[in-house]
């Protein structure tokens, strides 16, 4: 049975096995215990994520989102994080009450270059919320600081956290984004 007076938070993993000891699973479970029983982390298993395609995560993001009822609150990791943004610049979901990116990779021409995870140029201009905030390590050794301009500048109005450290996984936790997540129903 769903309790329905609590928050919704769909977090989007990163790519590989989320319960890997470095997998985003510990980040998911980090928020859930941090954030309380006001809020409930809804953190799937994605598909084949060991070897992600944009689509099948799309799907599995719109079943997800298809199935909450209420103003939801998304989390993207990593990889995640990208599929989330190009997933909602569909325009095919109106209830996001704030969008939570960390680590997110640019695949546009001048980071990755990979077109399938590639967001729209004008990504911001097709999201269905005003509340975006943005997480990267100055050293995060799996996706290039200099990814996160790429957000800022397609983002403008995002809320941008640069994290000390080199963390990608944030595997201890993310207080900050804890903070950030409470302060909206302050």
């Amino acid at each position: 049975m769903m309790v329905m007076d609590t928050q919704p938070i769909l977090f989007v993993q990163g790519a590989g096995d989320m319960q890997l000891p470095d997998g985003s699973g510990r980040l998911a479970a980090y928020l859930a215990s941090e954030l309380g029983n006001r809020y409930r982390v809804i953190a799937p298993a994605m598909p084949e994520a060991d070897n992600p395609r944009y689509q099948p995560w799309s799907d599995r993001i719109d079943q997800e989102l298809g199935a909450i009822e209420e103003d939801v609150i998304i989390v993207g990791h990593s990889f995640g994080g990208s599929v989330v943004l190009k997933c909602l610049a569909k325009g095919s979901h109106e209830r996001i009450q704030a969008l939570f990116l960390i680590s997110t990779p640019d695949w546009g021409p001048d980071g990755w270059a990979y077109e399938e995870f590639a967001v729209p140029d004008d990504v911001e201009a097709r999201l269905p919320t005003s509340k975006i905030f943005l997480y990267h390590s100055r050293q995060d050794p799996e996706v290039p600081f200099a990814h996160l301009a790429y957000y800022q500048k397609r983002l403008p109005t995002a809320t941008v956290r640069e994290i000390p450290g080199s963390e990608h996984s944030f595997l201890e936790g993310l207080p900050a984004l804890v903070e950030d997540i409470r302060s909206l129903s302050e």
